[in-house]
Protein backbone atom coordinates (compact mmCIF):
# COMPACT_ATOMS: atom_id res chain seq x y z
CA UNK A 1 0.00 0.00 0.00
CA UNK A 2 1.29 3.59 -1.13
CA UNK A 3 1.69 6.02 1.18
CA UNK A 4 -1.32 7.96 -0.35
CA UNK A 5 -3.37 4.97 0.09
CA UNK A 6 -2.73 4.53 3.65
CA UNK A 7 -3.24 8.34 4.75
CA UNK A 8 -6.39 7.91 2.11
CA UNK A 9 -7.73 5.06 4.23
CA UNK A 10 -6.99 6.68 7.65
CA UNK A 11 -8.60 9.84 6.30
CA UNK A 12 -11.75 7.91 5.98
CA UNK A 13 -11.76 6.47 9.14
CA UNK A 14 -10.98 9.85 10.90
CA UNK A 15 -13.86 11.71 9.14
CA UNK A 16 -16.07 8.67 9.09
CA UNK A 17 -19.75 8.93 7.67
CA UNK A 18 -21.10 7.70 11.03
CA UNK A 19 -19.18 10.29 13.01
CA UNK A 20 -20.85 12.92 11.11
CA UNK A 21 -24.25 10.78 10.94
CA UNK A 22 -24.31 11.07 15.06
CA UNK A 23 -23.24 14.94 15.83
CA UNK A 24 -26.21 15.45 13.05
CA UNK A 25 -28.63 13.37 15.34
CA UNK A 26 -26.93 15.19 18.85
CA UNK A 27 -26.86 18.38 17.04
CA UNK A 28 -30.19 18.42 15.88
CA UNK A 29 -31.76 22.19 13.70
CA UNK A 30 -28.28 23.84 15.50
CA UNK A 31 -26.61 22.01 12.59
CA UNK A 32 -28.58 23.25 9.72
CA UNK A 33 -28.67 26.90 11.21
CA UNK A 34 -24.82 26.73 10.99
CA UNK A 35 -24.46 25.61 7.79
CA UNK A 36 -26.24 28.07 6.74
CA UNK A 37 -24.51 30.83 8.74
CA UNK A 38 -21.18 29.68 7.00
CA UNK A 39 -22.37 30.10 3.52
CA UNK A 40 -24.11 33.59 4.13
CA UNK A 41 -20.63 34.43 5.10
CA UNK A 42 -19.12 32.90 1.89
CA UNK A 43 -21.66 34.20 -0.64
CA UNK A 44 -22.77 37.15 0.42
CA UNK A 45 -19.95 38.84 -1.33
CA UNK A 46 -20.79 37.30 -4.67
CA UNK A 47 -24.37 38.36 -4.01
CA UNK A 48 -23.69 41.92 -3.58
CA UNK A 49 -21.10 42.43 -6.12
CA UNK A 50 -23.71 41.40 -8.75
CA UNK A 51 -25.23 44.12 -10.87
CA UNK A 52 -28.99 44.34 -12.26
CA UNK A 53 -27.46 42.38 -15.62
CA UNK A 54 -25.93 39.59 -13.60
CA UNK A 55 -22.55 40.54 -14.04
CA UNK A 56 -19.85 41.08 -11.63
CA UNK A 57 -18.95 44.40 -10.47
CA UNK A 58 -15.29 44.41 -10.94
CA UNK A 59 -14.69 47.97 -9.84
CA UNK A 60 -16.10 47.20 -6.37
CA UNK A 61 -14.38 44.27 -6.80
CA UNK A 62 -11.05 46.04 -7.34
CA UNK A 63 -11.83 48.03 -4.71
CA UNK A 64 -12.60 45.25 -1.75
CA UNK A 65 -9.90 42.33 -2.99
CA UNK A 66 -7.44 43.05 -0.13
CA UNK A 67 -10.75 41.67 2.38
CA UNK A 68 -11.93 39.20 -0.59
CA UNK A 69 -8.29 37.49 -0.78
CA UNK A 70 -8.83 36.75 2.74
CA UNK A 71 -12.49 36.34 2.52
CA UNK A 72 -12.11 33.30 -0.10
CA UNK A 73 -9.19 31.59 2.44
CA UNK A 74 -11.94 32.38 5.40
CA UNK A 75 -14.55 30.29 4.03
CA UNK A 76 -13.03 27.68 3.89
CA UNK A 77 -11.10 27.76 6.83
CA UNK A 78 -14.47 27.57 8.54
CA UNK A 79 -15.77 24.57 6.48
CA UNK A 80 -13.18 22.67 7.91
CA UNK A 81 -13.67 23.69 11.63
CA UNK A 82 -17.14 22.56 11.45
CA UNK A 83 -16.18 19.38 8.99
CA UNK A 84 -14.26 18.63 12.27
CA UNK A 85 -16.56 19.58 14.71
CA UNK A 86 -18.82 16.83 13.76
CA UNK A 87 -16.26 14.41 13.32
CA UNK A 88 -15.20 14.73 17.01
CA UNK A 89 -12.43 16.64 16.61
CA UNK A 90 -12.78 19.27 18.97
CA UNK A 91 -9.54 20.97 19.67
CA UNK A 92 -8.63 21.55 16.05
CA UNK A 93 -12.35 22.60 15.02
CA UNK A 94 -11.88 25.52 17.59
CA UNK A 95 -7.97 26.29 16.38
CA UNK A 96 -9.42 26.65 12.83
CA UNK A 97 -12.35 29.00 13.66
CA UNK A 98 -9.59 31.10 15.55
CA UNK A 99 -8.04 31.04 12.35
CA UNK A 100 -11.30 31.64 10.72
CA UNK A 101 -11.85 34.82 12.74
CA UNK A 102 -7.95 36.42 12.87
CA UNK A 103 -8.76 35.89 8.40
CA UNK A 104 -11.71 38.17 8.91
CA UNK A 105 -9.56 40.53 11.29
CA UNK A 106 -6.29 40.84 9.01
CA UNK A 107 -8.39 40.99 5.93
CA UNK A 108 -10.08 43.62 7.29
CA UNK A 109 -7.19 45.26 8.43
CA UNK A 110 -5.70 45.58 5.36
CA UNK A 111 -8.42 46.51 3.37
CA UNK A 112 -9.00 49.55 5.74
CA UNK A 113 -5.20 50.32 5.56
CA UNK A 114 -5.52 50.40 1.58
CA UNK A 115 -7.75 53.62 2.02
CA UNK A 116 -6.03 57.29 3.21
CA UNK A 117 -9.14 58.40 5.96
CA UNK A 118 -8.76 55.18 8.13
CA UNK A 119 -4.82 55.33 7.79
CA UNK A 120 -4.57 58.72 8.78
CA UNK A 121 -7.07 58.12 12.10
CA UNK A 122 -4.89 55.27 14.19
CA UNK A 123 -6.81 54.55 17.18
CA UNK A 124 -6.12 56.57 20.29
CA UNK A 125 -6.72 54.00 22.48
CA UNK A 126 -3.24 52.16 21.26
CA UNK A 127 0.18 53.61 22.65
CA UNK A 128 1.96 55.51 20.45
CA UNK A 129 5.24 52.41 20.90
CA UNK A 130 2.15 49.98 19.91
CA UNK A 131 3.50 47.97 16.56
CA UNK A 132 0.22 48.67 14.73
CA UNK A 133 -0.11 52.27 15.47
CA UNK A 134 3.79 52.19 14.40
CA UNK A 135 2.68 50.46 11.53
CA UNK A 136 0.17 52.53 10.11
CA UNK A 137 2.59 55.31 10.54
CA UNK A 138 5.28 54.10 8.96
CA UNK A 139 3.02 53.09 6.17
CA UNK A 140 1.81 56.56 5.63
CA UNK A 141 5.15 58.07 5.67
CA UNK A 142 6.09 55.64 3.12
CA UNK A 143 2.95 56.16 0.84
CA UNK A 144 3.61 59.73 1.13
CA UNK A 145 7.31 59.98 0.41
CA UNK A 146 7.23 57.50 -2.49
CA UNK A 147 4.20 59.42 -4.25
CA UNK A 148 1.83 56.45 -4.50
CA UNK A 149 -1.28 57.75 -5.75
CA UNK A 150 -4.09 57.06 -2.60
CA UNK A 151 -6.64 56.88 -5.32
CA UNK A 152 -5.09 54.23 -7.01
CA UNK A 153 -4.42 52.49 -4.19
CA UNK A 154 -8.32 52.99 -3.01
CA UNK A 155 -9.26 51.70 -6.12
CA UNK A 156 -7.03 48.58 -5.94
CA UNK A 157 -6.78 47.82 -2.44
CA UNK A 158 -4.51 44.41 -2.83
CA UNK A 159 -2.01 46.91 -3.96
CA UNK A 160 -1.42 47.44 0.13
CA UNK A 161 0.62 44.31 -0.22
CA UNK A 162 3.17 44.96 -2.64
CA UNK A 163 3.50 48.06 -0.47
CA UNK A 164 4.36 45.90 2.48
CA UNK A 165 6.15 43.10 1.39
CA UNK A 166 9.33 42.90 2.53
CA UNK A 167 9.06 45.67 4.46
CA UNK A 168 11.41 44.91 7.46
CA UNK A 169 8.25 46.37 9.73
CA UNK A 170 6.22 43.26 9.02
CA UNK A 171 8.65 40.89 10.20
CA UNK A 172 10.60 43.08 13.32
CA UNK A 173 6.86 43.55 14.33
CA UNK A 174 4.16 41.27 15.39
CA UNK A 175 0.74 42.84 15.53
CA UNK A 176 -1.20 41.78 18.64
CA UNK A 177 -5.26 40.98 18.01
CA UNK A 178 -5.99 42.95 20.72
CA UNK A 179 -4.63 45.62 19.10
CA UNK A 180 -6.19 45.33 15.58
CA UNK A 181 -9.91 44.34 17.60
CA UNK A 182 -9.34 47.68 18.86
CA UNK A 183 -8.43 49.13 15.72
CA UNK A 184 -11.30 47.58 13.77
CA UNK A 185 -13.17 49.23 16.56
CA UNK A 186 -12.09 52.71 16.43
CA UNK A 187 -12.59 52.41 12.80
CA UNK A 188 -16.51 51.52 13.19
CA UNK A 189 -15.55 47.57 11.48
CA UNK A 190 -18.08 45.96 13.80
CA UNK A 191 -20.62 48.31 14.07
CA UNK A 192 -23.84 47.36 14.29
CA UNK A 193 -22.64 43.97 15.91
CA UNK A 194 -23.96 44.39 19.23
CA UNK A 195 -24.47 47.05 22.20
CA UNK A 196 -21.11 45.99 23.09
CA UNK A 197 -19.17 44.70 20.02
CA UNK A 198 -15.57 45.48 21.37
CA UNK A 199 -16.47 42.95 23.95
CA UNK A 200 -18.48 40.39 21.93
CA UNK A 201 -16.05 39.90 19.50
CA UNK A 202 -13.12 39.78 22.16
CA UNK A 203 -14.68 37.28 24.58
CA UNK A 204 -15.05 35.09 21.38
CA UNK A 205 -11.58 35.62 20.44
CA UNK A 206 -10.62 34.43 23.87
CA UNK A 207 -13.03 31.84 24.08
CA UNK A 208 -11.78 30.26 20.74
CA UNK A 209 -7.72 30.71 22.31
CA UNK A 210 -8.59 28.06 25.29
CA UNK A 211 -8.66 25.73 22.98
CA UNK A 212 -5.65 26.52 20.71
CA UNK A 213 -3.48 27.14 23.50
CA UNK A 214 -3.64 23.39 24.84
CA UNK A 215 -5.20 24.03 28.31
CA UNK A 216 -5.57 20.40 29.62
CA UNK A 217 -9.63 20.79 30.33
CA UNK A 218 -9.68 21.27 26.45
CA UNK A 219 -7.41 18.86 25.00
CA UNK A 220 -10.02 16.48 23.24
CA UNK A 221 -8.74 14.24 25.93
CA UNK A 222 -9.44 16.43 28.45
CA UNK A 223 -12.98 17.20 27.08
CA UNK A 224 -13.72 13.14 26.80
CA UNK A 225 -12.82 13.50 30.53
CA UNK A 226 -15.24 16.23 31.51
CA UNK A 227 -18.06 14.37 29.44
CA UNK A 228 -17.71 10.69 30.84
CA UNK A 229 -16.38 9.08 27.75
CA UNK A 230 -13.31 6.94 27.30
CA UNK A 231 -10.04 9.06 26.50
CA UNK A 232 -8.93 6.78 23.82
CA UNK A 233 -11.72 5.87 22.06
CA UNK A 234 -11.10 5.25 18.49
CA UNK A 235 -13.14 6.52 16.38
CA UNK A 236 -13.31 9.94 18.34
CA UNK A 237 -16.28 10.00 20.73
CA UNK A 238 -18.97 12.44 20.13
CA UNK A 239 -19.09 14.55 23.10
CA UNK A 240 -22.44 16.53 23.18
CA UNK A 241 -21.60 19.28 24.90
CA UNK A 242 -18.30 20.27 23.40
CA UNK A 243 -19.94 19.95 20.17
CA UNK A 244 -22.82 22.10 21.34
CA UNK A 245 -20.17 24.57 22.34
CA UNK A 246 -18.38 24.85 19.26
CA UNK A 247 -21.63 24.95 16.94
CA UNK A 248 -23.04 28.22 19.26
CA UNK A 249 -19.03 29.41 19.01
CA UNK A 250 -19.10 29.06 15.24
CA UNK A 251 -22.23 30.65 14.27
CA UNK A 252 -21.20 33.70 16.18
CA UNK A 253 -18.00 33.67 14.27
CA UNK A 254 -20.09 33.56 10.93
CA UNK A 255 -22.18 36.69 12.30
CA UNK A 256 -19.32 38.98 13.15
CA UNK A 257 -17.54 38.10 9.42
CA UNK A 258 -20.78 38.72 7.84
CA UNK A 259 -21.15 42.03 10.13
CA UNK A 260 -17.98 43.10 8.94
CA UNK A 261 -18.31 42.11 5.29
CA UNK A 262 -21.41 44.10 5.05
CA UNK A 263 -19.48 47.31 6.94
CA UNK A 264 -16.86 47.22 4.52
CA UNK A 265 -19.19 46.42 1.70
CA UNK A 266 -21.47 49.44 1.94
CA UNK A 267 -18.91 51.86 1.45
CA UNK A 268 -18.82 51.03 -2.74
CA UNK A 269 -21.99 49.61 -3.31
CA UNK A 270 -24.74 52.28 -4.80
CA UNK A 271 -27.34 53.42 -2.47
CA UNK A 272 -30.63 51.82 -4.63
CA UNK A 273 -28.64 48.68 -5.43
CA UNK A 274 -27.51 48.04 -1.72
CA UNK A 275 -31.40 48.52 -0.55
CA UNK A 276 -32.97 45.81 -3.11
CA UNK A 277 -29.71 43.49 -2.47
CA UNK A 278 -31.10 43.97 1.65
CA UNK A 279 -34.63 43.16 0.59
CA UNK A 280 -33.81 40.08 -1.19
CA UNK A 281 -31.23 38.61 0.94
CA UNK A 282 -33.87 39.80 4.12
CA UNK A 283 -36.66 37.29 2.11
CA UNK A 284 -34.88 34.42 1.92
CA UNK A 285 -35.71 31.21 3.23
CA UNK A 286 -32.15 30.49 3.57
CA UNK A 287 -31.16 33.75 5.13
CA UNK A 288 -34.10 33.28 7.98
CA UNK A 289 -32.89 29.73 8.72
CA UNK A 290 -29.46 31.09 9.00
CA UNK A 291 -30.84 32.87 12.60
CA UNK A 292 -27.98 36.08 12.29
CA UNK A 293 -30.40 38.46 14.23
CA UNK A 294 -27.58 41.32 14.28
CA UNK A 295 -27.13 40.92 10.30
CA UNK A 296 -30.60 40.85 10.18
CA UNK A 297 -31.10 44.58 11.87
CA UNK A 298 -28.60 45.77 9.31
CA UNK A 299 -29.95 44.84 6.12
CA UNK A 300 -33.13 46.42 7.46
CA UNK A 301 -31.70 49.85 8.03
CA UNK A 302 -30.10 49.93 4.82
CA UNK A 303 -33.33 48.42 3.33
CA UNK A 304 -34.84 51.25 3.81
Amino acid sequence: MGTWEWMAKWMSDVYSNDQLRQSAQIAGDHLPVAEQAWKQFCLTPIDFLETPSGQTDYEVHRSLNAFLMYHWDAGHTAGLSLGNALSGHYNVAFTLLRSFIELVFNGALFQCLAQKRFRESPSLALEPIDSLRMLITHLSTTIREEGIDDSELESNSIAIFNILRGDWMQYAFHLSTGSIIQQLVDWGVFDHLGDNSVNIVKSLYFELSRSVHERVEYTDAGRAIEEGKEIFEWPAPILAQSLSEILNNFHLAMEVGIVILLNLLVAYIPPDRLSQKCHRLLSSEAFKLADLKQTAKLLKRWSI
